[in-house]
Formats: structure tokens, C-alpha cells, sequence
């Protein structure tokens, strides 16, 4: 391998981490304009195919079994008004209150209390080169914002988010389903 074949299987120069823009309804909110440019970092979601083991006379074999996805972490900056943090601070209290134990509306996975979030890997021109969407999202915890005298920047804390299951789109159209024929949702 040679430098110049390095160069031609790096196409586009390459995938840049800092670009990327998450999307998403925090609970019955909408900040939009918010979400997309205060959240600081998130990552491109995890699955993981499960392993069945079978005896046979002696040897294993091991078999796809079921598939799990990861907790889904984002970093936000804390707005000035106190908007994000307080956006999701009611959509888990909505969830469950934390005086009366109730929730907000039933628990069906297809209102407003689940909703679906997405990140795109943005190329070097701001469009989507890949997009994973995150189905039935829910707030499972909002870190504390740390506070110091000595501490010189921006507030920020980390919100973990739990999902059923991801789909992924290619940027050219062309789905990517991991869990039975489920379909890619209409933008």
C-alpha cells in the first residue's frame, strides 16, 4: 500500500466528527433551533447482535440471537434562559411526576412523550451522509450541571436517552432496517 492508494480510498477527505446535527422533540417541546445547534457532542448509536450457543456432539455452534441497543448519550450546552434543561427536566417529570407518581398521558409508545430523535453526519457542506433515527426516546437521565467559582466556560450537562431500536439511512436513500420490516420514517 502506497501513499497515493491511501489517498484515493480516503474519499471526500474523509469523515469529520464535529459535523453532525441531532434532532429531536424534547417531550411535548419543540426547540428545534435549540436542539440542532446547542447540542455539544452525541454519538453515532451502537447495536449489539446477541449470541446463542448450541451443543453438538462435542462442538458449538453459535447462532445470531437477539439484538440490543445502548443507552444514547448527548451533551448540551445550557442556553441562558434555562430553556433545554427545563424542557427536559418536565418531559421526565411528565413521564413520571415526581410528587403524585403519575405520568402525564398513558404510556402508549407512539405519543408525543416518545418521540423519535436522529443524528446526521453532516459532509463537509452541511448534508446528511448518514442518519440513524432513534425510535420511542425517553429521558432515563439528566446529569447534574456542575457549578465552581474557578470553573471559566459554559454550563452544560449530559442527557441519557433510551430507545427501542434504530434504522439508519445511507444518505442515498437506501434503508437500513435491523428489526424485522419496520419502515424508515417519512421526513
Amino acid at each position: 500500500m502506497n501513499i497515493e492508494r491511501f489517498k484515493s480510498a480516503l474519499s471526500s477527505g474523509g469523515v469529520r466528527p464535529s459535523f453532525f446535527r441531532v434532532q429531536g422533540a424534547i417531550g411535548k417541546t419543540t426547540l428545534p433551533d435549540k436542539t440542532g445547534f446547542l447540542i455539544k457532542s452525541a454519538s453515532l448509536p451502537a447495536s449489539e447482535l446477541g449470541e446463542i450457543s448450541v451443543d453438538y456432539r462435542g462442538r458449538n455452534i453459535k447462532l445470531p440471537g437477539k439484538r440490543s441497543y445502548g443507552d444514547w448519550q448527548v451533551t448540551v450546552l445550557s442556553d441562558g434562559e434555562f430553556e433545554l434543561r427545563n424542557a427536559f427536566e418536565r418531559w421526565s417529570n411528565d413521564l413520571n411526576d415526581a410528587v403524585e407518581n403519575t405520568a402525564d398521558q398513558e404510556h402508549n409508545l407512539n405519543n408525543v412523550l416518545f418521540p423519535n430523535w436522529s443524528i446526521d453526519q453532516l459532509d463537509r457542506k452541511g448534508n446528511p451522509i448518514k442518519t440513524y433515527t432513534m425510535f420511542h426516546c425517553w429521558p432515563k437521565s439528566i446529569a447534574a450541571i456542575d457549578t465552581s467559582y474557578d470553573n471559566e466556560g459554559l454550563a452544560e450537562f449530559a442527557v441519557t436517552l433510551t430507545y427501542s431500536y434504530w434504522l439508519t439511512n445511507d444518505g442515498s436513500g437506501s434503508n437500513r432496517v435491523p428489526l424485522g420490516d419496520a419502515a424508515f420514517p417519512s421526513e
